[in-house]
């Protein structure tokens, strides 16, 4: 008999069976997700639906800078689509974001291919045309105000130096040459990042794909057309709708260079809602200006969401 036995007084050759362990209650997956979740969550409800929501009800209200403000309803939005400067501060949002992004998307475009190709100091050249995204929009605004400047700019120079012009050409303070120079500027700044996406989508389509389309007689533009850019159309719809939301939102850009002057004929909705809700202090209006366009970002943003869902099903 086994000592074992013998101290719980058992017969010999018996085996007690082993004691029942203790079950360890699981948590749900549910909750454990929530718990992940939560910083993000507290994250996002501070710093991201707060302020939304404190600026939806703003633009309900005649809240000025330092006053309380009551509810009016309406009257913003109806004093803004009356209000000619707001007509035309959303006509240059509309023409300056569709005019950017269609030659960024082109340009970039260019640039993605060219940068592809093998050439000498390839990665210096590289690192030399993604260098304006690196550079902040604010400095970049102040860099292109000194070029386009009257009488210092080096534009302007130029266009004297080579017979160009007789004059100074007023690239900022003429109504006629201010959307160009801000889109310019634009265009200079935002550049690189097309021309980065559109780079690496070119580096992750197989070259299986183009030798065999050029074993069948393709030229390298039918190629381009028929095998590279539908390989790159998911990279190319994200890239567009990021760059629209940003170039439609560049206030740095055009407050730098003009202000929205002169005469209020540059202004985009961004900088006329800081016009009216801080230089006027009427923060209500300012804030009925950015609530007028949350539904056609909404319309955007699901346009091409539903778009790209689709393509990946």
């Amino acid at each position: 008999m086994t000592k074992e036995n013998l101290a719980a007084g058992l017969p010999d050759g018996f085996t007690a069976p082993p004691l029942p362990r203790r079950v360890r209650k699981h948590r749900p997956d549910w909750l454990v997700a929530y718990l992940f979740l939560a910083p993000a969550a507290a994250v996002f409800a501070t710093f991201v639906a707060y302020p939304m929501v404190d600026g939806v009800s703003t633009a309900f209200s005649n809240q000025m800078v330092g006053q309380g403000g009551a509810y009016v309803g309406f009257a913003n939005f109806k004093k803004l689509f009356s209000d000619p400067h707001y007509i035309r501060a959303a006509w240059n949002s509309l023409v300056l974001t569709l005019g950017v992004v269609a030659v960024k998307l082109v340009l970039g475009l260019g640039c993605a291919v060219a940068l592809s190709q093998p050439m000498p100091m390839r990665g210096l050249i590289r690192a030399l045309a993604f260098l304006p995204w690196a550079v902040p929009g604010l400095i970049a605004g102040l860099s292109w105000k000194w070029i386009f400047d009257e009488q210092a700019g080096v534009l302007s120079y130029l266009a004297m130096s080579l017979k160009l012009s007789d004059k100074p050409i007023y690239w900022l303070s003429d109504p006629s040459w201010g959307l160009w120079s801000i889109g310019i500027a634009m265009i200079w700044h935002g550049l690189p990042f097309f021309t980065m996406m559109f780079l690496a989508a070119l580096s992750s389509i197989p070259s299986d794909l183009n030798e065999a389309a050029a074993i069948d007689g393709a030229k390298p533009i039918r190629r381009f057309f028929s095998v590279t850019l539908p390989q790159m159309k998911e990279v190319i719809f994200v890239t567009v709708m990021l760059s629209t939301i940003w170039t439609f939102n560049s206030f740095h850009m055009v407050h730098v260079l003009t202000g929205g002057g002169p005469a209020m004929r540059t202004h985009i909705l961004p900088t006329l809602a800081y016009h009216y809700g801080i230089a006027q202090s009427n923060l209500g209006l300012g804030a009925a200006v950015l609530v007028s366009v949350i539904p056609v970002f909404l319309i955007l943003i699901v346009l091409l969401t539903r778009r790209m869902l689709k393509d990946e099903n």
